[in-house]
């Protein structure tokens, strides 16, 4: 085995450690991950004010990252603050439901399902769906005590604090220096392959960080369009909606599937203490589909061609491949890295073989001339 065997084999054992303790200590990747792309956001304006200077004082970097920092969290925060009316105004639907009256409204339209279930032998003769949600709700409640939920609501409590407060002080130290976490990684690595990792390391920086920058693009775009489709078709709370959309579409696929279903859920809560008939909740429903629909359409023939093809030079059938088979392997949580992690194996296998791989333009080329 030549010495770029030999370095490409370190380097694939250094990435199944990696993975391996990514996976181990999962909730700070996702630190590290929210950090990293805050700091991406953020780098442009870090380098902005850096450059200012006043006679021989130049601006510090750390009064930038802490600069940049702040307007970061203003900027969530007035998001936060947007939405929060939204969410107040849906509890306050909540708190003035006749749940008698919602119950009975429920229990009348699941008694529909009675006669198909009992067709095919999933319910018995005298047995009413009504009866297996009963039997489930009961079964729940009796695992379900008070002491239960107060340990776990000091734990989320918990979590949550140390999650914001590890997530600002990375970002802050990933401001101040772009590239710090990958300089960590370079110093865990062996001298001998420090060179191909600062080559990889200039191959990657621009491709994954355009691709991330251009995923939040995507998010904030799709987002938008929904919350303004279902506004101008008059779906209560559109900005939630739009909210829900956006953020669940950094998940390929399975994203989109799981914001329709939380949107249509907070649709209709939001139609409920009018007691709306059957027909005024369909219509809810259907217009929520329609507008996540062309969103989705927007979304697959426009925004992710650019971002997915442009940024990594694959075929989207290759991406599409590729998020599925991290989807059977990792989970959801894979699925929002398959490309970026894929774009980095391809430029490796380049780096330590020399192997060129061809674009998907290339590919198409190729196939139209054989």
């Amino acid at each position: 085995m030549n010495n770029n065997g030999k370095n490409f084999l370190a380097v694939l054992i250094g990435l199944a450690i990696i993975i391996f303790l990514g996976w181990y200590f999962s909730d700070i990747v996702i630190y590290i991950f929210i950090a990293f792309v805050l700091s991406m956001v953020g780098s442009p304006l870090v380098k902005l004010l850096t450059k200012i200077h006043i006679g021989k004082w130049q601006f510090p970097s750390s009064l930038a990252a802490a600069i940049v920092l702040v307007i970061i969290i203003a900027v969530i925060g007035l998001l936060f603050y947007l939405l929060i009316p939204a969410l107040v105004n849906e509890v306050k639907f909540l708190t003035t439901l006749d749940f008698s009256s919602v119950g009975d409204s429920i229990q009348a339209w699941l008694n529909q399902f009675d006669k198909p279930l009992r067709k095919y032998g999933i319910l018995e003769r005298r047995q009413h769906v009504t009866d297996l949600l009963n039997d489930e709700f009961t079964a729940f409640a009796r695992k379900v005590s008070m002491s239960s939920i107060v340990t776990g609501t000091a734990s989320i409590v918990k979590t949550l604090f140390v999650a914001i407060f590890s997530i600002l002080f990375m970002t802050f130290f990933s401001l101040k220096d772009h590239k710090i976490f990958f300089k960590m990684i370079r110093s865990w690595l062996p001298n001998n392959v420090q060179d191909n990792y600062d080559n990889i390391l200039e191959a990657t920086d621009t491709q994954i960080t355009a691709y991330f920058r251009g995923v939040l693009l995507e998010m904030f775009i799709v987002g938008f369009l929904e919350f303004l489709i279902c506004f101008i078709l008059g779906v209560p709370n559109a900005g939630i909606i739009g909210a829900i959309g956006g953020l669940l579409n950094i998940i390929p696929y399975v994203g989109t599937l799981i914001a329709i279903a939380a949107s249509i859920i907070v649709g209709i809560t939001s139609l409920l203490p009018a007691s709306p008939e059957m027909s005024l909740v369909w219509a809810t429903v259907i217009k929520i589909v329609a507008a996540f629909g062309v969103a989705k359409m927007v979304d697959d023939f426009i925004l992710q061609p650019f971002i997915y093809g442009r940024q990594t030079h694959s075929h989207p059938l290759e991406i599409f491949i590729v998020i599925l088979a991290a989807g059977y392997i990792g989970g959801v949580f894979a699925m929002i890295f398959a490309v970026p992690a894929y774009t980095l194996l391809r430029i490796i296998i380049n780096e330590f073989f020399g192997t060129k791989f061809a674009t998907a333009d290339e590919r198409e080329k190729m196939l139209s001339n054989s």
